[in-house]
């Protein structure tokens, strides 16, 4: 009998230890500022919960209810994501913004949940800023350094903040403060989600993990601020290389003398964030004017420098008064931490690519994707153009008829179709990853002031303007014969291109003719270009899923 209770005990010990120990780490990670466990467990269980969730309830069907019980699959995953990203702040919420601007490809349910989290990166004592300082600074403080310092942040992102400040020379400056738990938390952060994205490859037989490496390379750079600094230098010295962008982009001066590698000292600028609507007309700056240089800067970079920011949300690019013409605006571009560089025959392949993509040169634009390893080149035009591709029309705003089977099709077809796109790994390009991150956040800036400017349009004439910089062989055209026929050839591709470009121009007017209609005669508010085209991409989707 005394040794069953012997045996007994030994699990119960076990167990009481064990309980004990957990709620004592439990207790000290929730006083510590990275709050590491907390954070991880969270980040698992939910990950895994959600993903158990789709693969159990994922169930499209031709019955009436169909439809509504998917769609409340998808409120019910999106709000326990969102509340992850909340909860765990930091790079989390950079992860949900990003989310949040794929109205494209994502569920509706995702975008309500996401327009939340804007907003919800929270402050940090001023006890904290000053601990920063003087780690940073051989034991000074804000006030030592600066002859002003304001306590309260003007805005709070999610790995730093911004207090106002000046220097000693009189010069107003923004003092970009990192948040110190970010350091900590980013490893555990990174390696958190470089486990659930190998889970959920598993999981769904998907291809996914093969970004990581590259993703989580660039998201490290993100957090030291001195390579922020340099991107800074070298964003501003490009854009003053663009006579058409040299006084209407505007990058501010960084202070190198009072920066280190958590605190970015730069110079201040009065500006109104892109999106900010309402502030934009109480100052009479041009909407539209301010959205077309914003789309025009971030092609230039993309088809001409190849230096391109990785994250241009509404926040980081801001509008004031053009510095010598008062009727135009300035745009300022901030933030430059997350960059990446194009290889030179990246570069020029992209500008290929588009020009193939509105010359409708399937050949070239076949052989560019097979060379990085994409097999279906009509899916990857449309996520490359954002808007519907078909190898036949160089315009597709035709209507869709969509019923339920239809959806249904779609829904369980989908997944074999995203699996053959890519075929070979290794040979897709990681710039891409980025550069269609920024292209999507610049079509939701446009889409959020009601599509003023045909980016399509614009951006494809970067690209043609980015060929241009192609270096050229001596040997190339070497006589009259050959310079005459070039010419010829090359004229002629520029018109079929800028006839294209008409085209796609008429489409835009037209839409937005159609909008100014409805509000005049009906009081309603139409669809913007862009939202024209998230709703085709869909139905194209839908369409060529059929043919599968």
């Amino acid at each position: 009998m005394s040794a069953l209770c012997a045996r007994l005990r030994r699990p119960a010990q076990l167990t009481l230890g064990t309980a004990i120990l957990g709620t004592g780490l439990y207790a000290i990670d929730a006083r510590s500022e990275a709050q590491l466990l907390q954070r991880n467990i969270r980040t698992f269980y939910n990950g895994i919960a959600l993903a158990v969730d789709y693969k159990l309830n994922f169930r499209p069907s031709l019955e009436p209810d169909s439809a509504s019980r998917i769609e409340a699959l998808h409120e019910r995953v999106a709000n326990r994501i969102f509340d992850v990203f909340e909860r765990n702040g930091g790079l989390y919420i950079k992860m949900g913004q990003v989310i949040g601007t794929q109205s494209a490809v994502l569920p509706a349910a995702y975008q309500r949940r996401a327009r939340r989290l804007f907003d919800a990166a929270p402050a940090l004592p001023f006890e904290v800023v000053e601990r920063v300082f003087r780690e940073d600074f051989n034991g000074l403080q804000p006030s030592q350094v600066f002859s002003e310092f304001e306590m309260l942040p003007v805005a709070s992102a999610s790995i730093a903040q911004v207090h106002r400040a000046r220097l000693h020379t009189g010069e107003v400056v923004a003092v970009k403060i990192q948040k110190p738990a970010i350091l900590k938390q980013m490893e555990f952060d990174l390696m958190a989600f470089r486990v659930l994205l190998w889970v959920y490859e598993k999981l769904f037989d998907l291809p996914m993990s093969w970004s990581s490496d590259y993703i989580e390379k660039h998201i490290r750079m993100e957090a030291d601020f001195i390579s922020e600094a340099r991107n800074t230098e070298l964003a501003s010295k490009n854009f003053e290389k663009e006579p058409a962008l040299k006084d209407r982009v505007y990058v501010p001066k960084v202070y190198n003398d009072f920066s280190s590698k958590r605190v970015l000292v730069s110079e201040w600028v009065d500006g109104v964030q892109l999106t900010d609507i309402p502030k934009l007309k109480a100052k009479k700056l041009n909407v539209d004017r301010a959205m077309y240089t914003t789309i025009e800067a971030f092609s230039s970079q993309i088809f001409g420098s190849g230096f391109v920011h990785g994250d241009p949300h509404p926040g980081n690019v801001l509008v004031r008064k053009h510095p010598t013409s008062k009727s135009d605006v300035q745009v300022v571009i901030i933030d430059h931490g997350l960059y990446i560089q194009e290889s030179e025959k990246f570069r020029l392949e992209y500008c290929k690519l588009w020009e193939a993509l509105f010359m409708l040169d399937m050949d070239t634009m076949n052989r560019i994707c097979k060379s990085w390893g994409i097999l279906d080149s009509n899916m990857f035009a449309s996520i490359t153009l954002q808007k519907p591709f078909s190898p036949t029309k160089a315009v597709h705003l035709g209507q869709a008829n969509v019923n339920m089977h239809d959806i249904y099709e779609l829904q369980t077809s989908l997944k074999d179709r995203i699996k053959d796109f890519l075929k070979d790994q290794a040979l897709f390009p990681r710039e891409l990853i980025f550069i269609s991150r920024n292209m999507n956040i610049v079509r939701a800036n446009n889409k959020a002031l009601g599509s003023p400017v045909n980016r399509i349009n614009v951006m494809a004439r970067w690209a043609l303007r980015g060929l241009s910089r192609q270096p050229v062989s001596t040997q190339e055209f070497s006589s009259i014969h050959q310079k005459i026929r070039g010419y010829l050839y090359s004229t002629w591709r520029l018109w079929i291109f800028d006839c294209t470009l008409m085209i796609m121009s008429l489409s835009f007017w037209m839409v937005k003719l159609r909008d100014r209609t409805n509000k005049l005669l009906f009081g309603t508010a139409g669809q913007g270009f862009e939202e024209v085209l998230d709703q085709k991409i869909k139905d194209q989707v839908m369409g060529q899923v059929l043919t599968i």
